[in-house]
């Protein structure tokens, strides 16, 4: 989603806290077609490429804007810099906000801007419509005004900027979940991302910004209060921002699981030798090639000193259908990239074990059924991994000491909230795979409607865990409380199916020392996907899984009721899981493959080697 915004800029200079709110109040006035402007203190844009759009312009930051039939869109209201400060020098920078956010489709809710040397657009999204951005691997967790935020950083090549069409790079901090209403403190996410190693340049513009791409809706900006200077109030707890201590298991944050390529590690794809019936290069949504059929690929010569890399491709499907890419190095298959929507993304195959000297890089089309078409871009060769902490590629053993583990790497899926119909559905395809997992079961579900499921998971050697009774936040419930949570829910399970549960998820992975003193079973968290929201998509999920599992993991997906979209994903999960030389165990199997005791107190596992 990118723009060209106005050449013009605007000098501010600021002293002492300043707080735009409304100086007069006028009469709204609508616009209809790009313009920018300043009213009541606030600079002002409406940009559109195509179709229709509104803006009214409410008083002080306040608008109200609607849109249809756009390619891109964007509504917002802030302030322009003079490109000549950072963020420290013109002091800290919030938005008291508050949104009726009604979109349909693609869009955002955000705070929006750019900087310069480095010249980086950056987006602060607190919700979105169908699509969670940007899609790929977050670089880590950050903690800013009370909530989580997943932080991402992608490149543009080519595009509009606020220097022309040219490249840059993109940063995203994307909360884990939605709001409409609240602080969002500018200044924090600039502060968590420098500690990350992203380095926040001179300013140009900060703007509370509505924006749509290929959809339509209406958002109300009820309340946009912008404060520039004085004390920060956003109590930034720098999370898990990643560490460079290698894979060692953990949740799906630790460690650093984005893989930054530079510009001479990418090799276009429409620059590669094209083979195939079909296969041609394309210039929309990208200048890359298309791959429409079985056998369409794309190849090139690469000398390689080292025997280990990531591999990054961007791309997209040409609709809503799994589009799959296979990549061959020296004539050997080594992963798959999925891309499930039209939206371009970049997907990482981590750690890649393969030949050195010249080998030749294929990326082909094996498994197309005629319901998509395969559009790539670039692929990046980076993150070369020949120290300690990284996961062997599917040819090769992991050696691992400590546990009883041989040449195999293993990790446990786990589904929460059931047991519902959907858990027969999950059911089916852990059949059709000959897979194993751990179901951590809601008490309440547990009943005559839901024994023939429990039955099943039985026999089928899955293991049954507890995840409460009522599915409450327990970090808050006093100690007979707890006893009473875990009680009812072991009963439930074992006065059914016969099954002592021997691990316990809490509810919303919310915790407490009142709860470990008082619950004598393990804990499990667990690497989060963040399947149970509306936003994020089967392709997301998917590549979510694959782009960071590591041997030892415990992957937390859900089978509530009409969780449709994991029981989509789920059969490229097992087959991408599979073709990376992982195999599926329960819970209780991984520790004890692994050689490790999970009695430990005041502990959450996501990861039995750590």
């Amino acid at each position: 989603m990118k723009k060209k915004l106005a050449a013009a800029l605007l000098s501010l200079a600021v002293s002492a806290t300043t707080l735009f709110a409304p100086i007069t109040v006028k009469a709204a006035n609508t616009i209809y077609n790009n313009e920018t402007g300043n009213q009541d203190g606030y600079d002002y844009e409406l940009w559109k490429d195509t179709g229709n759009t509104s803006m009214t312009l409410n008083a002080g930051g306040t608008f109200e804007c609607s849109w249809s039939n756009i390619n891109n869109a964007l509504f917002r209201k802030g302030k322009k810099f003079d490109s000549t400060k950072t963020y420290k020098e013109i002091g800290n920078i919030s938005f008291d906000y508050g949104c009726d956010y009604n979109p349909n489709g693609n869009s955002y809710l955000c705070v929006y801007g750019w900087t310069v040397d480095p010249l980086v657009e950056y987006y602060i999204v607190d919700s979105w419509g169908t699509w969670r951005p940007p899609g790929g691997t977050p670089r880590g967790q950050i903690q800013v005004d009370g909530g989580t935020y997943d932080v991402y950083v992608t490149t543009r090549e080519n595009a509009p900027s606020i220097q022309g069409d040219t490249t840059f790079t993109q940063y995203f901090s994307v909360r884990t979940t939605k709001r409409t209403s609240g602080t969002i403190s500018v200044s924090e996410h600039f502060k968590a991302w420098e500690n990350m190693g992203l380095p926040c340049g001179k300013l140009y513009e900060a703007a509370l910004n509505i924006e749509g791409y290929q959809s339509s809706g209406t958002a109300n900006v009820y309340k946009n209060n912008m404060t520039i200077g004085g004390s920060s109030s956003g109590s930034n707890n720098s999370g898990n921002q990643g560490s460079s201590q290698g894979n060692n298991g953990g949740n799906s944050n630790a460690g650093n699981n984005l893989v930054t390529v530079n510009d001479s590690d990418k090799i276009q794809c429409e620059n590669m030798t094209k083979s195939g019936q079909y296969a041609g290069n394309i210039s929309s949504p990208f200048s890359g090639v298309a791959l429409y059929a079985n056998n369409d690929t794309v190849k090139f010569n690469q000398n390689f000193t080292s025997g280990t890399h990531d591999f990054t491709l961007r791309g997209c499907s040409n609709n809503d259908n799994m589009a799959r890419v296979d990549l061959k190095i020296g004539g050997q298959y080594k992963g798959t990239f999925y891309y499930g929507d039209s939206y371009p993304a970049e997907y990482t195959i981590k750690n890649v074990s393969h030949g050195t000297g010249n080998q030749t890089v294929e990326l082909v089309v094996t498994a197309d059924d005629g319901q998509w078409d395969a559009y790539i871009d670039w692929l990046g060769i980076g993150g070369i991994s020949s120290q300690g902490g990284a996961s062997p590629s599917p040819s090769t053993g992991n050696g691992n000491s400590g546990g009883n583990t041989g040449n195999k790497k293993v990790v446990a899926l786990t589904f929460d909230d059931g047991p519902s119909s959907t858990t027969d559905q999950v059911l089916d395809v852990l059949e059709q795979y000959n897979v194993k997992a751990t179901f951590f079961l809601i008490g309440q579900n547990v009943n005559s409607n839901t024994m023939a499921t429990m039955q099943r998971q039985v026999n089928m050697g899955c293991e049954l865990a507890s995840h409460s009774y009522t599915h409450e936040d327990m970090a808050y419930m006093s100690p007979n409380d707890i006893k009473n949570q875990m009680y009812w829910t072991s009963s439930a399970i074992n006065n059914t199916v016969g099954v002592e549960p021997k691990f316990f998820r809490p509810p919303y992975i919310s915790v407490s020392n009142t709860m470990y003193q008082n619950i004598d079973v393990p804990f499990i968290q667990g690497t989060m996907h963040n399947d149970w929201e509306s936003g994020t998509s089967s392709s997301q999920i998917v590549n979510s899984v694959l782009s960071s599992t590591k041997d030892g993991d415990i992957i937390l997906l859900h089978d509530f009721q009409g969780n449709s979209k994991t029981v989509q994903a789920l059969p490229q999960i097992i087959e991408g899981l599979q073709n990376q030389g992982y195999q599926f165990v329960t819970v209780s199997e991984l520790f004890q493959i692994k050689g490790v005791n999970p009695n430990v107190e005041y502990k959450i596992w996501s990861n039995a080697n750590q």
